[in-house]
């Protein structure tokens, strides 16, 4: 079904499909990395200062998109599903569908940060078993790209921005600020006990305090991504809460727009049937296999108890061999006993 360009979210083209999943590029995205090459060109970079800025976007593309992997697999292991994965300039929207409780939404939540957590954990192990040293880990959230020893050549150089971009989205998306996994996972958490539409409430609140301190913030550090951002954060929580006071979220029922599916997600909003989830498919994958197995195993035994009679009957009992005979006498106890 072609999407309507009338919402600015569908001005994307297609990337590409791995696992089933369908990959986007926004517009705004190819234009605001367009933007950022220019300008470290026009500061002086030249060549050389426009190779890093293609280097950090394309590191920024790889960590964004597998995070939006994250939550898509998270999606995935519960039941739910998951289709696309949309790259813009706020980072990515995974269009996953989870089942509608809070275990399933908490899990396609938390997977996005977990594999910020994992890179992170790979890529210091990295440096610190090459620098033989912690220091060699940038661990300052508020100067993530200086590590406590010298640069030492281009791969240091990149492992150390690297695991400085993902220190920055995993912090940034931890903060409680609904639509973004923080808030997205305190509305989990108060799910469990207050029921869907009350931890909407709460969480879209303290989205909406909280993409007002970001608002700030941009304003006064002359950041236009981080205005871009609390804007969007803000119009969700409002729509959100429009929608409750509507009454779309009555009975905590799972009919409505809702942005709980994975980094602020923008699924429809169809119930959906609950799948099997990769542990049950795989113990369904491992019966099925002892099922052929044991089906292979009962044709050589029937075809060696065919050979046997075929003997018997040309050659006589007498010509039968000792392992022959035990296989006889066994299949004769067996189908005496089945009687």
């Amino acid at each position: 079904m072609p999407q309507s360009l009338d919402n600015p979210i569908n001005w994307s083209f297609n990337i590409g499909r791995v696992f089933g999943i369908r990959l986007r590029m926004h517009l705004l995205f190819v234009l605001g990395a367009l933007v950022l090459i220019a300008r470290e060109m026009r500061g002086g970079g030249g060549w050389s200062g426009m190779q890093f800025a293609i280097g950090q976007i394309a590191l920024l593309f790889v960590i964004v998109l597998l995070h939006e992997f994250g939550h898509c697999f998270g999606a995935r292991s519960v039941g739910g599903s998951a289709d696309e994965i949309l790259l813009w300039p706020l980072g990515g929207l995974a269009y996953t569908n989870p089942p509608h409780r809070p275990g399933a939404h908490l899990v396609t939540v938390a997977a996005g940060p977990a594999v910020n957590v994992a890179l992170m954990l790979i890529t210091g192990t990295v440096l610190i078993v090459w620098h033989g040293t912690v220091r060699a880990v940038p661990l300052n959230p508020f100067d993530p790209f200086r590590s406590g020893v010298p640069v030492s050549g281009m791969t240091h150089y990149w492992l150390v921005v690297f695991f400085g971009l993902n220190m920055m989205l995993l912090v940034f998306n931890l903060a409680p600020v609904f639509p973004f996994d923080g808030g997205r996972i305190l509305q989990c958490l108060l799910w469990y006990r207050r029921g869907f539409a009350r931890a909407t409430q709460v969480a879209t609140g303290v989205g909406m305090v909280g993409a007002m301190v970001i608002g700030v913030l941009g304003v006064f550090t002359e950041a236009f991504l981080l205005i871009g951002i609390a804007f969007f954060g803000y119009v969700t929580c409002w729509q959100q809460r429009q929608m409750l006071r509507s009454g779309m979220f009555e009975a905590d029922n799972e009919f409505g727009y809702d942005f709980s599916r994975g980094f602020t997600s923008l699924d429809g909003d169809e119930p959906v049937a609950r799948k099997p989830s990769w542990f049950q498919r795989r113990r369904a994958a491992r019966a099925l296999a002892r099922e052929e197995r044991e089906r292979r195993r009962l044709d050589q035994r029937r075809e060696r108890i065919d050979a046997v009679l075929e003997k018997v009957h040309r050659h006589g009992v007498a010509s039968l061999t000792p392992p022959e005979r035990r296989l006889l006498e066994e299949e004769t106890e067996r189908q005496r006993t089945a009687r």
